[in-house]
């Protein structure tokens, strides 16, 4: 209910300016000829995804990219086709299964790539702050603020990662005293061990750098795709900023709202766009260009990769509600009693 609330919301706030009549005229003069070269960027923004993926997975297991290449286009179309980011679990489910590995180490992964995506958008928007000129001010304090909290976030992860020893120990402890039964803890405390493994590959300086440049080759690649998508509708602005809108939309896209991210995306484009002086309708339409030409490429792709694996959209929906509950009802035992 929330996340259509929020998608009307995003869209009406989108479009209540837009003439609708300039919106048919920008797809009307489009260069559709872009098309092909967008999606080769988006095969290399997804393939480079899966190459970093075994690299962050090499301490639990080596895992060639094209082996997991599937199960990351399942999560990335469950994303696109249903509620609360639940491809993530997919992704993981998958992989855990077909691999036979452990569901927290592959899990762990996702968790520091997102660190590193967060990481390497908040650098490219930081060159892009300071190659555009005359942006608000309130613009600016805003991704200084948001730009403070994943610093805070990367130090956790590399005062976790020196203290790890230390970090198995009190949480080992911690689940030692839980009011639950010792299969329990047990499972627990394996799980724990598992997740730590998965952090070899940040504290290894090879497969850290790896990491980083990576990262940022891929979200540069998301950058290119941007401008492609302004380009092709007669949009002209410096690359900095789409480096700044790339940011606009990974913090849009993390909002509560509908699957698909429809209206949170559209929004991204036309507020931002406008400080640069672009027209809202070329905005819209280019925003539709961009998003759409990915959301039916990843959801294709997705579901082709879903039906070779032979699981079903229901029963991964259903494995991972399962996952959230158990958690939830951890997070319940983890209450001390008065």
């Amino acid at each position: 209910m929330i996340g259509t609330l929020v998608t009307v919301g995003c869209l009406y706030w989108a479009v209540k300016d837009i003439n609708w009549g300039e919106v048919g005229s920008s797809f009307s003069r489009a260069r559709y000829s872009t098309i092909p070269f967008y999606l080769l960027l988006l095969f290399a923004f997804y393939w480079l995804k899966a190459l970093r993926w075994t690299i962050l997975l090499a301490p639990v297991k080596a895992i060639p990219p094209s082996q997991l290449g599937g199960p990351m286009m399942v999560g990335f179309m469950g994303n696109n086709v249903l509620p609360a980011h639940l491809g993530e679990l997919f992704r993981v489910l998958l992989v855990a299964r077909e691999q036979r590995v452990s569901f927290a180490g592959v899990f762990s992964s996702v968790a520091i790539e997102r660190l590193f995506d967060i990481f390497a958008v908040l650098l490219l928007v930081a060159v892009g702050l300071v190659g555009v000129r005359d942006l608000p001010a309130s613009f600016e304090k805003s991704f200084q603020a948001v730009g403070l909290m994943a610093v805070i976030a990367v130090i956790g992860l590399v005062a976790g990662l020196i203290w790890l020893k230390h970090a198995i120990a009190l949480a080992k402890a911690m689940i030692v005293r839980l009011p639950v039964p010792a299969m329990r803890k047990d499972q627990l405390q394996r799980m724990v061990d598992s997740a730590a493994v998965a952090t070899g590959a940040v504290k290894d300086g090879n497969l850290l750098v790896m990491v980083v440049v990576n990262s940022l080759v891929q979200w540069s690649c998301n950058c290119v795709m941007i401008y492609i998508s302004l380009w092709s509708f007669g949009i002209q602005v410096p690359l900095t900023a789409t480096f700044i809108l790339l940011g606009v939309l990974v913090f849009a896209v993390t909002i509560p709202s509908t699957p698909g991210f429809f209206g949170a995306i559209q929004l991204a484009f036309v507020k931002t766009l406008a400080l640069f002086g672009v027209a809202e309708s070329d905005a819209f339409a280019a925003s539709i260009y961009y998003h759409l030409l990915q959301y039916l490429a990843v959801t294709g792709v997705g579901l082709v990769c879903l039906w070779r694996s032979g699981a079903t959209l229901t029963g991964l929906q259903h494995d991972a509600e399962e996952l959230e509950n158990q958690a939830g009802e951890q997070e319940a035992t983890d209450i001390p009693a008065n």
